[in-house]
Order: C-alpha cells, then sequence, then structure tokens
C-alpha cells in the first residue's frame, strides 16, 4: 500500500501531538512493508524531499514558523501551503490519502486531487474547533474558519476521530455515524515500561507547546498560591513556542525562578520519558484538546494527569475524576487545591499511579497503528466498489 499522510507540521521539526501520532503510525506502517510519504511545510534546509526513519517525508512550501506574531496559525500562510500542496502530491499515485481536518485548506486541495486522481480521502480529525474558532480568530476570520470547517464534514464518508467527543460534534454537523470512525491517540508503552528510574525528581510535570491553547498562565498562578505551603515545590516544564516569553514573565512576577526547571523542545523522546518518570503529577491546564497522546505517556510512566474540565478539552473521556487523574475547573484555586491534594495524600497518589499504568495499557502505537492499517484497507476496497459501480 503506498499512502500519503497530509498536514501543515512535521516531526521532529514540530513536536505537537498530530505530528507524533502521524510520525508514529507512519513507523509502524513501514514495517509491515506499506510505503509511507508524509507532506507538509518545510521547516529545514536542504533538499524538499527526505527520509526520515524510512518515511518519505515532503516540504511543499517554506516555513519559518508554524505560526505568527500574535500566536496564530496563518490563514494566508496555510492557503499557500495547501495550493503547493496540490501540485506536489499529484506527482505520484497513492492508493490512500489521510489529511488533517484542522488544516482546512488542505482539505478542499486533497479533495480536488482524490478526484482527479481517483484516490479515496481520509479526513483525521483531532479535533472540532467549532464556536473556540471566534475566539481564537476573532469574529472575522473565526466566521470564515466556521464555514471552513463546516464544509470540510461534507467533502469525504471517511472520517477518521482521535476521540468519541469529536465523533459526537461531526454526527451534530451530519455526518453519517458509519461515515466515522474512533482510534485513539497511543503511547510507545514497551519503551516507557523499560525505563527504570529510582527518583522522583519533581513534584509536577508538563510536556508540550507554550501557546494560547495549553493555558499554562493558570499553572504559574496555581504554583503561586502554593508556594507558600510548598517552598520547594519542584516543577518541570518541556516544551516552547510563542508564548514562552509571557510565561517567564510570570514565573519572575511570582518569583517561581528557583522552583521551575524550563528544558525547552527535547526531540529524544527516551530523554521525554524519563522525565516523565521522574516526577510525580502531570499537569494539563488547557482550554482545549483532542486527544493529547502526552496524557497516555504519563499515565504509562505512572504519572495521575490533573486537567481541566472544559467544553473543547476532551481529556476527561480518558482521565477518569479520581481514578487516574483529577479533573478542575478554569480557576487557579482549584487548579492549585488539586494539586495540594494528592502531594499530602501519598496513598492516594499512589492509588493513581497504579490505575494510570493500568489504563494506558490499551493505547500502545502498535494497537493503533494495526487498527488504522485495517481501516484503510477497507476504505480502498469500499472506493474501488464504489468506483466499480460508476
Amino acid at each position: 500500500m503506498k499512502i500519503a499522510i497530509t498536514t501543515d507540521a512535521i516531526y521532529p521539526f514540530t513536536m505537537g501531538g498530530s505530528e507524533i501520532r502521524n510520525h508514529e503510525i507512519a513507523k509502524r506502517l513501514i514495517k509491515k512493508g506499506h510505503e509511507v510519504h508524509i507532506y507538509g511545510a518545510k521547516f529545514w534546509k536542504g533538499k524538499n524531499k527526505i527520509r526520515i526513519e524510512g518515511i518519505n517525508i515532503h516540504g511543499a512550501h517554506k516555513y519559518k514558523s508554524l505560526y505568527n506574531k500574535s500566536g496564530k496559525r496563518s490563514k494566508f500562510q496555510t492557503l499557500i501551503l495547501a495550493i503547493k500542496l496540490f501540485n506536489e502530491i499529484n506527482k505520484e499515485k497513492f492508493d490512500i490519502i489521510d489529511n488533517a481536518a484542522f488544516t482546512f485548506f488542505n482539505n478542499f486541495t486533497f479533495k480536488l486531487s482524490s478526484i482527479i486522481t481517483k484516490t479515496p480521502l481520509v479526513l483525521t480529525w483531532h479535533q472540532y474547533f467549532g464556536d473556540y474558532l471566534l475566539n481564537y480568530f476573532g469574529r472575522i476570520i473565526g466566521n470564515i474558519t466556521l464555514i471552513l470547517e463546516y464544509s470540510s464534514t461534507k467533502l469525504t464518508k471517511y472520517n477518521l476521530a482521535v476521540s468519541n467527543k469529536i465523533k459526537n460534534d461531526l454526527i451534530k454537523k451530519g455526518v453519517p455515524e458509519k461515515n466515522i470512525r474512533v482510534f485513539y491517540n497511543g503511547a510507545d508503552i514497551n519503551k516507557i515500561n523499560t525505563l527504570k528510574i529510582k527518583k522522583k525528581e519533581f513534584d509536577l510535570i508538563y510536556v508540550g507547546r507554550f501557546n494560547y491553547q495549553k493555558n499554562l498562565k493558570l499553572l504559574i498562578k496555581s504554583l503561586n498560591i502554593l508556594k507558600d505551603e510548598f517552598p520547594n515545590i519542584r516543577v518541570c516544564l518541556i516544551g516552547d513556542g510563542e508564548e514562552k516569553e509571557k510565561i517567564l514573565n510570570l514565573i519572575k512576577k511570582y518569583n517561581l525562578e528557583k522552583n521551575i526547571k524550563l528544558t525547552g523542545n527535547i526531540l529524544d523522546k527516551d530523554k521525554v520519558f524519563t522525565y516523565l518518570k521522574s516526577s510525580k503529577i502531570f499537569v494539563l491546564p488547557s482550554l482545549l484538546e483532542g486527544f493529547p497522546l502526552t496524557i497516555i505517556e504519563a499515565n504509562a510512566s505512572g504519572l495521575p494527569v490533573i486537567t481541566t474540565k472544559t467544553e473543547h478539552n476532551n481529556t476527561n473521556e480518558y482521565i477518569k475524576n479520581n481514578v487516574n487523574g483529577l479533573l478542575t475547573t478554569l480557576e487557579p484555586e482549584d487548579f492549585a487545591n488539586k494539586i495540594k491534594y494528592l502531594l499530602k495524600n501519598k496513598d492516594k497518589l499512589n492509588q493513581m499511579s497504579k490505575n494510570s499504568i493500568n489504563k494506558s495499557k490499551d493505547f500502545d502505537w502498535n494497537i493503533i497503528a494495526n487498527q488504522q492499517i485495517n481501516y484503510y484497507n477497507e476504505v480502498i476496497n469500499n472506493f474501488k466498489k464504489n468506483n466499480n459501480k460508476k
């Protein structure tokens, strides 16, 4: 099978969940004898086409950054990328095209390519944003983007969602349930299990982008509330992004420099897993999440997750309150109280750690990749049958 996976950001040049998912599944598809090409923006110097771990990586349009100065994905930049991707992908013939649905312009580009080349198109929905787009982009651009997102639900009958919440959002927009499959994100469970760490160096750890939707200011404000009672609390923040300067200023404002270690981006997953296993609790203060793979990696490392319960945060589909994590509001006092509760109740923390490891076992990348291969074969066969009837 010759597979095209299309998006904007590509691992390891950016470190978001969708990029890592594409990379992990692609590696496993290749091991099973399939040919995989990932298309997106070019974040590297040199040739437009490179190979990483057997994956053919295509950079169609040069990006300096995934985000603009205001910390948002640039619509103009993504439009140019979509046009260039159309020219690039039509140079080869594929058995199937799988596009990340949040790259809205790409959805229409690859729908056209699908018609011209008679290739089935899968849209992988990492999130259905809905009204959140109005907050993110403002009224005018937000409404245009809302129309693009809604229109994308009409482009193909092959839709893959990474959570049941996203599936239900698509059904509400008129996508028939039979046209949606749910395959969750995963983690490299075997690799995590092989790492043995004796000392817990950090009380809390966060892994991810430093951007608006990750809402790291909630964590910093919570730490300011806790610092008198827990003057030696140790926190590790792994990642980078356009809001890093704001976070640094907030850390200085609350005199938390001695409590917080910032590592920057870490490309070596073994090193990330080592940091996770050296910590007690994973924190995710996000405003919006699809189905972040970091919560599975954290659980597999024995860390319960403290995260927010909001309309656009789908983590509570996986995180069960008082079982493998705690759910909070967006109030710093509530977030701080949840941290305090686990740090002061070691028995509860230990029990939730065991629950977390057990919960993660069904979310191994090998399981997810096998599900996806079977789905691709089903889509290809169904597409051929429908074409033969015409």
